[in-house]
């Protein structure tokens, strides 16, 4: 242990010796883990707004529907036992769910007209799914009545205010027409336009009413913790009859976004092996030229009985030492700029503003987990020490004759 203090101390010694060189290594260390923080907390930032714009704009982080259901079936598709499912998810600990009816429909308003999805909602349990009720610009969100909400580029295209009537057509379940007239209770807005002009909110009762179903229910979305979605469909999945019912999270009803975020972890982690391989190899050339200053120093030391482990020691405890200054740093730089990311955030309209994953808003900010600020701390470290390795293995193998000797 004395021996590991005086190696320590020495080492210590040997990188402020050369306080310029250190300096800029620490500099390039501290800006790769900088830089390695803060991307990785944006990362996880545009990954949550990501997922919360398709989860709480309307899908839910999972859905169960009737064996067979498939999102462009014109005709309607109940769900046998609409209780059975509300049981088993309570089953799961899952009592946050709203049951829908839905079906594509045609909006008349005058001379205009529009092809909707047509979505009957339970008005006192979807807005504990779904952001839609805190989104009224105009008028009020869905009671139970008539009342019928659309979104703004839709009124806007139409002319409809509320208070407005326009009519629906839609089919029944044994595939007849029906028309309707509605009043126009509420209107809506989201950052995607293209939700806006094309999802009709009724509730589910005149929903019902007007697609001669009463009683029927086609969708149940449910809303369930963070990450353990997957898990929960599975579990739903045992315990409901494969041949009535489809339960899908929605990695599986948005895989473009499931497999957009996978792309970008994989994308993430090219960048940290890039980063870090250039750190290393600055490490390696800091320790190599230290130790080629060093040949006669080290030489000596070799012949007055130091070990080679003992050289290996101190060099490998010099390139930690710098690793470890550079990590502080470069942590209390990256932290300090999530801060200000997370309170700010950065704004993505121009680049986000047709993006069907950006509904709910275009700004990204900063999501810094403590695991991602641990994990970062340690490849810099790792770094550090694995490229001080090599320069500390040729300074043990000197042989103290030739160091010496070394001009």
């Amino acid at each position: 242990m004395k021996a590991l203090l005086l190696f320590a101390r020495v080492a210590l010694r040997n990188v402020r010796r050369n306080r310029r060189r250190s300096l800029f290594t620490i500099i390039a260390i501290s800006f790769g883990l900088f830089c390695l923080i803060v991307f990785q907390a944006l990362k996880v930032g545009l990954h949550t707004e990501m997922t919360d714009g398709t989860v709480l704009l309307e899908t839910g982080s999972l859905q169960v529907h009737a064996a067979g259901f498939e999102t462009n079936l014109a005709s309607l598709r109940p769900i046998a036992d609409p209780e059975l499912v509300a049981a088993a998810l309570k089953k799961n600990c899952v009592t946050t769910f709203s049951r829908r009816i839905r079906t594509p429909a045609l909006l008349l308003s005058g001379e205009g007209s529009s092809t909707v999805i047509l979505t009957g909602v339970d008005p006192k349990s979807e807005p504990l799914v779904t952001r839609i009720s805190k989104n009224i610009t105009a008028g009020r969100y869905l009671e139970d009545d008539d009342g019928v909400l659309i979104g703004d580029d839709l009124a806007k295209s139409l002319g409809l205010a509320p208070g407005g009537k326009l009519t629906l057509m839609a089919q029944d379940p044994m595939g007849r027409p029906v028309i309707g007239k509605f009043v126009i209770g509420g209107i809506y807005r989201t950052e995607l336009a293209s939700f806006n002009r094309s999802r009709v909110f009724l509730p589910l009762a005149a929903a019902q009413r007007f697609l001669h179903a009463e009683g029927v229910v086609t969708e149940i979305a449910a809303l369930t913790e963070r990450d353990r979605e997957e898990e929960i469909a599975a579990r739903l999945a045992r315990l409901l009859p494969v041949s009535a019912y489809q339960v899908r999270s929605w990695q599986r009803i948005a895989p473009d976004l499931s497999q957009l975020i996978e792309m970008n972890d994989a994308t993430m982690r090219l960048l940290i092996l890039i980063v870090f391989a250039i750190v290393a190899l600055g490490i390696t050339n800091t320790m190599t030229m230290t130790v080629y200053e060093r040949f006669r120093e080290l030489g000596v030391l070799t012949a007055i009985g130091t070990s080679p482990s003992g050289i290996l020691t101190m060099i490998a405890l010099e390139s930690l030492f710098i690793g470890a200054v550079a990590t502080l740093f470069g942590s209390m730089a990256g932290i300090g700029a999530c801060v200000w990311f997370a309170r700010h955030g950065i704004d993505m309209t121009h680049f986000t503003s047709s993006n069907q994953f950006f509904a709910m808003t275009h700004v990204i900010r900063a999501h810094l987990l403590p695991r991602d600020l641990l994990a970062a701390d340690g490849v810099a470290l790792a770094t550090s020490f694995l490229a001080g390795l090599y320069p500390a293995w040729k300074a043990a193998r000197l042989e103290p004759v030739e160091a010496i000797g070394h001009t």
